[in-house]
């Protein structure tokens, strides 16, 4: 990894004060590396260890070649993946391999060591070009060097991995409607962790209309002020286990920005700029009366929101991580602006992965939306390119396309609702200006919008019969909000799961949502990105959502591993498409990958950092070669993480050549804040078809029960369920100590 620089400046060429740019997030200086400095003709030759590379001392060009010269590694001709290209990335201040961008190449913004920001220090003129060169030539060598770089994305306040959903009735949103959807969510038992409050709370409709001239206000609206005050409102909400965000359309008038003509011609969507300590002065208002975090609906200010994370962090200290999400800038229509290109997040930096979560903006509810936004997401613009922590908007046209974008969300860092609330189930042709009637600035809009349906409402007969017909052999007929309670508790019982994978994220840069071609790169189906539709959620899980109204999808299981329906339990060999049975619109196809270790905790309709997960279950897919999983736990709330204030446990299980089993619970090391003495496990060995013998922990037989429901009330013990083929059993242990179980296969 490299960096060439290219300065125009008069006298000091570079100056300590411009050393780290926006893009770097590692302020800590290099080790230094041993390297040879030679020349030819009219060429530099700079050779490490590891590489050569040959500068041009006429344009300042370069290649790259392995260190004996004996082959070319840049620039090569291999196809683009994202960032990368046969095993190296290249990129300046604005983007990777020249691609479309609305900033400067050249650097600007450069890191303060006195501020600790990256905007007190600004060279206007484009007289600094820097690029940066990461040879992998794995993929996991390449998100190493690139976290190392750019810095990692910070892990998430623990509740940021539940559900948001976001209050969107434009002027007529109120106190009273917000609260409700709270209770709807508790009453209906939907899984939900953070509430946002959309642009009304701030904006007022000024007369009743919405006009986005009134954007930015930093004061709470009549409507949310009655009959509670917003203090009263946010500490209710907060019993009920509720975080509560606000968006904002409004900006800190930090130094230097307003010169920055290259950003500043396109922050239309800043709509107000305040000076630097009045703004923090309101949103710290806010803060002290206990909201938890701000939706910064800024647009295409990356820059920006490097000054309101930091100043956040800054409020917070260590007590606490910042809950933020900014703007992505990437769908494949935006309705407000349809004159512009926005399939290219050309708006965005590679350093806004500093200063997670990010939506990708204002999409369109159409089939083909939902299918972009799965490349874009989980592939192409989003890993690939370096940011892992998207969501958005899942503003659906109908209920089965809301279905299935909640789906998809919901096995992606981030799930979140924006307009449609789970129960919303009926949509009219009410246009959506008159909700946001913008006038003449966007002449062309949907002519699609929700309209709530009250608590017990129907719908009619025709989207009865419309149901019935989709789904004719289901005794209850599918809703959006069926199949968004059934999601979203499972992804609240993989919560271990999520987390221990978002660290792994955090300490080496590999994602969460892995595209084929990165989870697989050996077979020749993943090898070549010809399958951007699906993708993995971690190590365990195969997701294929459903991308339009089908009955029937192929679904690519990659080779040398074994999958298991993770509904059905029916196992697949790898290496074979198969033809997927998609009629059911509440379920999502998921598979399992043989071998998988997968920790979940109870079912909970929240999250609570403060306890513990027990009894942890670990759901295990045993298989002849050995697995593994390292379970991740911290105090869920605090920044202590990044100074080793955090526990791992690591779990092992394999199936010996004799068919017993053997599973291994390590002792938990580290510490943390909360960190248990004790934990009960349940395991659940799937895929056994026939009882065991015997169980032992630690050379101890376990006693059988006949049944789970019995062994639930027992201390310890197992059972077998010969119509699930799952043996299931329960130990206690001290998180200090290590356990081992084994299972004696019975004969045949």
């Amino acid at each position: 990894m490299f960096r060439v620089r290219v300065s125009r400046l008069q006298g000091e060429k570079f100056p300590a004060k411009y050393e780290i740019p926006f893009v770097i997030g590692k302020a800590d200086p290099w080790p230094a590396v041993e390297y040879r400095h030679s020349g030819e003709k009219d060429f530099d030759i700079i050779e490490t260890s590891q590489l050569r590379i040959r500068v041009s001392r006429l344009d300042h060009s370069w290649t790259v070649w392995s260190s004996g010269g004996e082959h070319q590694i840049y620039p090569s001709e291999g196809p683009i993946y994202g960032m990368f290209r046969d095993g190296y990335t290249v990129f300046d201040s604005a983007s990777t391999f020249d691609e479309q961008t609305t900033y400067s190449r050249f650097s600007h913004w450069f890191y303060s060591p006195e501020t600790h920001r990256y905007v007190d220090t600004y060279l206007a003129e484009d007289l600094i070009f820097d690029q940066f060169f990461i040879y992998g030539p794995g993929y996991d060598k390449l998100f190493q060097q690139l976290n190392e770089l750019v810095d990692p994305e910070p892990l998430l306040p623990k509740k940021a991995y539940g559900f948001f959903q976001t209050q969107h009735l434009g002027c007529k949103g109120s106190q009273a409607q917000f609260m409700e959807v709270a209770r709807q969510l508790r009453d209906r038992h939907i899984p939900a962790d953070t509430l946002i409050v959309d642009y009304e709370w701030g904006d007022g409709c000024p007369g009743g209309d919405e006009d986005d001239k009134y954007w930015g206000g930093l004061e709470w609206a009549d409507a949310y002020k009655t009959p509670l005050s917003p203090r009263e409102m946010v500490t209710k909400l907060h019993e009920m286990h509720f975080d509560v965000m606000l968006i904002h359309h409004s900006a800190p008038d930090f130094p230097h920005r307003a010169e920055d003509v290259r950003i500043e011609h396109r922050r239309e969507w800043t709509s107000k700029v305040y000076d630097e300590k009045v703004w923090w002065d309101k949103l710290r208002e806010q803060l002290d009366l206990g909201i938890d975090g701000t939706w910064q609906d800024t647009r295409k200010n990356d820059v920006t929101d490097s000054v309101i994370w930091k100043g956040l962090q800054d409020y917070y200290g260590s007590s606490r991580r910042v809950l933020f999400m900014g703007n992505r800038n990437m769908v494949e229509v935006d309705p407000w602006e349809l004159q512009t290109d926005v399939r290219i997040p050309s708006s965005s930096l590679l350093a806004s992965r500093r200063y997670p979560f990010r939506w990708t903006g204002d999409a369109h509810t159409t089939w083909s939306e939902l299918q972009w936004h799965i490349d874009a997401i989980t592939n192409t613009f989003g890993p690939m390119a370096g940011i892992d922590y998207i969501t958005a908007d899942a503003y659906a046209a109908d209920w089965k396309q809301q279905a299935r974008w909640n789906q998809f969300l919901t096995f992606s860092p981030v799930a979140r609702s924006h307009s449609m609330k789970p129960w919303d189930i009926k949509l009219d042709t009410q246009s959506l200006t008159k909700i946001m009637a913008f006038g003449d600035k966007r002449n062309t809009s949907p002519t699609v919008a929700t309209m709530p349906l009250t608590p017990g409402q129907q719908p009619d007969a025709a989207e009865i019969e419309q149901r019935r017909l989709v789904n004719s052999t289901s005794q209850t007929l599918p809703t959006a909000e069926n199949s968004i309670r059934k999601n979203l508790q499972l992804r609240y019982r993989l919560l271990p799961y999520i987390y221990s994978t978002a660290y792994q994220h955090y300490r080496t840069g590999f994602p969460i949502t892995r595209p084929m071609l990165l989870a697989f790169p050996d077979d020749l189906h993943g090898k070549f990105n010809r399958l951007p539709y699906q993708y993995m959620f971690g190590d365990a899980f195969l997701v294929a959502p459903v991308w339009a109204d089908l009955n029937t999808m192929e679904i690519y299981l990659p080779e040398g591993y074994g999958w298991i329906d993770y509904w059905s339990k029916r196992s697949y060999s790898g290496g074979q498409n198969i033809g997927y049975d998609t009629s059911n619109i509440e379920q999502l196809p998921l598979f399992v990958k043989a071998g998988s270790i997968i920790p979940m905790r109870p079912e909970a309709e929240w999250i609570d950092p403060s306890r513990p997960d027990d009894p942890l279950t670990l759901d295990i897919y045993p298989s002849a070669a050995p697995s593994t999983f390292t379970l991740y736990e911290d105090d869920g709330i605090s920044t202590l993480y990044q100074s080793g204030q955090f526990a791992t446990t690591l779990f092992a299980s394999r199936i010996a050549a004799d068919g017993n089993i053997t599973i291994s619970l390590g002792a938990t090391q580290g510490d943390y804040r909360g960190k248990p003495a004790t934990r009960t496990i349940v395991i659940d060995l799937n895929g056994i078809a026939v009882s065991p013998l015997r169980v032992f922990r630690n050379g101890v037989e376990l006693a059988k029960t006949s049944a789970v429901g019995s062994l639930q009330n027992a201390s310890e013990g197992w059972t077998y369920d010969a119509g699930q083929r799952v043996v299931t059993l329960r130990v206690v242990t001290k998180t200090s100590e290590q356990t081992t179980i084994g299972v004696l296969k019975a004969s045949n």
